[in-house]
C-alpha cells in the first residue's frame, strides 16, 4: 500500500514517532510521498491535535570540524543534529529564551552580550555595563552575565531583562601607572530594551543577598523576577516601567530552614515553575568536581499558624514559607539550566518517561574560567545526562572540553 493510502491514524502514529521538528524536516526531504504525509499532518491534524512544545537542545560548544557547535536532541534519543550548525562565534554562552534565541559573549573586552535567534540569524543587542541605584557617584560599570532571563521575547519592545552579573569599575588612568585589576562583585541587574546600560535595584542593606544569588527565573502569572539564594531563600524583583525609565520593587521572603543536612556536595540549586507550582531542584556530588551523583526535588510549602514546628529562632512572621520534598516526579520531566530551567509533562511525548535532564554548568559562575587565559582554561562539557529512577544516566554523547563555554540549553 502506497504512503499517502494509509490510513489517517496509521500516518498520525508514525508521525508521533518522529517528534522532532528537525528529523521531520529531513524526513520531509526523502522523497515525494513523505513530503505529502508531513504536509498533510501538518495542515489537517495538528489544529486538531496540537503539537506538544518541542524539548530543549543541548548544545555542545566543542568545536566540530567546520568551527560550528551543534545541538543534540532528546526527542532524537539525545543524538547529534550533524545537519543543524549553530556557530556561537567562538563565543560563551550563558542561557537562552524560547522561540531559538541563544544568549552569547563575544568574550572581548568590553563586553558584548547579544540575544542571536538561531533560526533567522536576527541579533537584540544586551546591555554591557550597569549602574547602581546605591551608589552616591554615577560611575558606571562594566558587567559579565552568568545567567538571564527575559519577560518576553527579546524583539518585544517591552521586554524587561535580569541576571545574575558580575561588575567592576574600571579604575581612572594615572599617567604612567599600570591600571591596577579591578575588585569584581557579583549582584543583579535588571533592563529594558536598547536601554544599554542595566541597573542595580538591590536596595541599601541586602547587598549580601546578591552575593549568594544562584538562579534567576520569571514568573509569568506575576510579572516577577525571582532570585533564588545558596540560603534556599527567595528574592522577588518587580520591575515596574515608568515613561522614561525603569524602577523596580524588592522583597526578600525568607524559608524556614529545615536543617537538611543533604549528605553530599551541593552542585547547583534550580528554580522552575512545574504545574504553576514553584520547584527548587538541587543537584549534588560525593565531593567538588566530581560528577552529578543525584537530585532533590523540593516545592514552595506556606507555613500555617499555629505551626506545628514553630521555632523561636524561625517565627512565621519572618519565614513564611518552607522547602517541602517532593519523593516523585509524577510524570514530570524537567530541564534544569541556570535562567533557563522548564517543566514538560511525560505524558505528552510517547516513550518517555519522567526525569530531570541536567548540563555540565559547574563553571557557570567561576570568574576564573570566565576572566582566564583561553588558551589554558577549559569547561569540563562532560556532566550532562538524566537523573532518572534514582540513578544518573549519561544518554548524550560525550563532548570533548571547551575553552570557550559550558554546555546550554536551547530553547526551540
Amino acid at each position: 500500500m502506497a504512503l499517502e493510502n494509509l490510513p489517517d491514524d496509521i500516518q498520525r502514529r508514525i508521525l508521533s514517532r518522529i517528534p522532532c521538528i528537525a528529523d521531520r524536516g529531513r524526513m520531509s526531504l526523502v522523497c515525494h510521498a513523505w513530503r505529502g504525509l508531513i504536509r498533510k499532518q501538518r495542515n489537517q491534524f495538528v489544529p486538531l491535535l496540537p503539537r506538544p512544545r518541542p524539548l530543549p537542545w543541548l548544545l555542545l560548544p566543542a568545536l566540530f570540524p567546520d568551527g560550528s557547535a551543534r545541538a543534540a536532541c532528546v526527542l532524537s534519543g539525545c543524538g547529534v543534529h550533524h545537519g543543524l550548525n549553530i556557530t556561537p562565534l567562538g563565543a560563551r554562552c550563558f542561557g537562552s529564551h524560547d522561540g531559538g534565541w541563544l544568549f552569547l559573549d563575544d568574550g572581548r573586552e568590553p563586553r558584548v552580550h547579544k540575544a542571536v535567534h538561531i533560526r533567522s540569524g536576527n541579533v537584540c543587542d544586551l546591555p554591557g555595563e550597569l549602574r547602581r541605584r546605591n551608589d552616591p557617584y554615577p560611575h558606571r560599570y562594566r558587567m559579565v552575565i552568568h545567567a538571564a532571563a527575559l519577560s518576553s521575547s527579546p524583539e518585544d519592545a517591552n521586554y524587561v531583562g535580569a541576571a545574575i552579573v558580575t561588575s567592576w569599575r574600571l579604575p581612572a588612568p594615572g599617567p604612567g601607572a599600570l591600571a591596577a585589576v579591578p575588585p569584581r562583585r557579583r549582584c543583579v541587574a535588571l533592563w529594558v530594551k536598547d536601554s544599554g546600560v542595566a541597573m542595580d535595584f538591590v536596595p541599601h542593606g541586602d547587598e549580601i543577598t546578591a552575593l549568594h544569588v544562584e538562579d534567576v527565573l520569571y514568573l509569568h502569572h506575576g510579572g516577577a523576577f525571582l532570585f533564588l539564594t545558596k540560603g534556599e531563600h527567595i528574592s522577588v524583583c518587580t520591575p515596574i516601567r515608568l515613561q522614561h525609565a525603569l524602577t523596580a520593587q524588592w522583597q526578600a521572603i525568607g524559608f524556614r530552614p529545615r536543617g537538611r543536612l543533604y549528605g553530599q556536595y551541593v552542585v547547583a540549586r534550580y528554580l522552575v515553575v512545574s504545574r504553576e507550582e514553584l520547584l527548587m531542584v538541587v543537584r549534588f556530588s560525593p565531593h567538588p568536581s566530581q560528577p552529578t551523583s543525584k537530585f532533590m526535588v523540593f516545592q514552595v510549602t506556606k507555613r500555617e499558624m499555629p505551626d506545628a514546628d514553630a521555632d523561636a529562632n524561625f517565627p512565621v512572621a519572618w519565614y513564611p514559607y518552607t522547602w517541602s520534598e517532593l519523593h516523585s516526579l509524577d510524570g514530570r520531566m524537567l530541564f534544569v539550566g541556570h535562567g533557563c530551567s522548564r517543566s514538560y509533562e511525560a505524558s505528552q511525548y510517547p516513550g518517555f518517561k519522567d526525569g530531570i535532564y541536567f548540563l555540565d554548568d559547574g563553571e557557570f559562575y567561576d570568574t576564573a574560567m570566565i576572566f582566564g587565559n583561553s588558551n589554558v582554561r577549559r569547561y569540563p562539557c562532560s556532566d550532562n545526562g538524566k537523573w532518572s529512577e534514582g540513578r544518573v544516566q549519561r544518554c548524550f554523547p560525550r563532548s570533548d572540553p571547551s575553552n570557550r563555554s559550558a554546555p546550554v540549553w536551547l530553547l526551540p
